[in-house]
C-alpha cells in the first residue's frame, strides 16, 4: 500500500465551502501543512481526522479522498516510530508502575 500523491478532491472543495486549509486545520486540530498534504495524497488521514472531514463538509469521505488514502479508516492506526515510539514506551511503563504502587 503506498500514498497516490495525487491531487485529492479535498482540495476542491475546501474552496468550493469557502474555506482555507488554516480553517479546516484548526476544525481539525492540526497544522494547514497537514490539510496540504492531505490535499496532495502525501499523508495518510487518521480515523479522527476522516470523521471530522466527513462532519465538517457532511460528505462521504470517498468523496473526499481515493480509496487508496483510506487504508488506516477503521484502523489500527499505524504505531509510532523512533523517538515517539520511546516515549510512549516510556510513559506506557510509568503508568504500568504507578498503577502496580497504587497510585
Amino acid at each position: 500500500m503506498a500514498l497516490p500523491h495525487r491531487r485529492q478532491q479535498l482540495a476542491k472543495f475546501i474552496p468550493f465551502h469557502d474555506l482555507t486549509p488554516a480553517l479546516v486545520a484548526k476544525a481539525l486540530g492540526t497544522d494547514s501543512t497537514r490539510i496540504k498534504n492531505l490535499c496532495r495524497g502525501g499523508a495518510y488521514p487518521s480515523p479522527d481526522e476522516i470523521v471530522a472531514l466527513e462532519k465538517l463538509f457532511g460528505l462521504p469521505v470517498e468523496v473526499l479522498f481515493e480509496p487508496e488514502m483510506l487504508a488506516y479508516r477503521n484502523g489500527p492506526w499505524p504505531a509510532p516510530r523512533g523517538g515517539a515510539a520511546l516515549r510512549a514506551d516510556l510513559d506506557r511503563l510509568h503508568a504500568q508502575v504507578a498503577a502496580e504502587a497504587g497510585e
